[in-house]
């Protein structure tokens, strides 16, 4: 069911998007000091080669890493957009449609930017364009 948000769901919305922003700066952090640096200067990935000598076991483990950081930036960055958009007044519309989003979705994922039947139709179309690729 779409429905308005009130002022209390927004605020609500609001707080856990901020919860989650901080958890997600938390983990990325965590994960760049996690190797006994703490400075900022000193932030990095671990170095896998020096944990193992099998390098296609290392190389393995640095693309984990890697895909870790950059899943964890993209959340960071829609979670800044969806706190973009509270404060413009447009949190809440769909950016495909303008429809407003369903209270049950936001709150599943504070930081979506589509209804669901956008969403599903911009999955349907990202598969489509992965499968022609090859």
């Amino acid at each position: 069911m779409v429905t308005s948000l009130s002022s209390t769901d927004l605020a609500r919305l609001h707080a856990l998007l901020k919860e989650r922003r901080e958890h997600v700066c938390k983990e990325v952090q965590d994960r760049l000091h996690r190797h006994g640096l703490t400075t900022h200067d000193d932030a990095a990935l671990p170095n896998r080669r020096e944990d193992t000598d099998d390098e296609a076991a290392a190389e393995a483990a640095t693309r984990m890493d890697i895909a870790g950081v950059s899943r964890d930036a993209e959340e960071l960055a829609s979670i800044d957009l969806a706190l973009g958009r509270v404060e413009s007044g447009e949190y809440g519309e769909c950016l495909e449609c303008g429809e407003p989003i369903a209270l049950q979705r936001l709150f599943a994922n504070p930081a979506a930017t589509r209804c669901a039947e956008c969403q599903q139709l911009a999955e349907r179309t990202a598969r489509v364009a992965r499968a022609t690729r090859y």
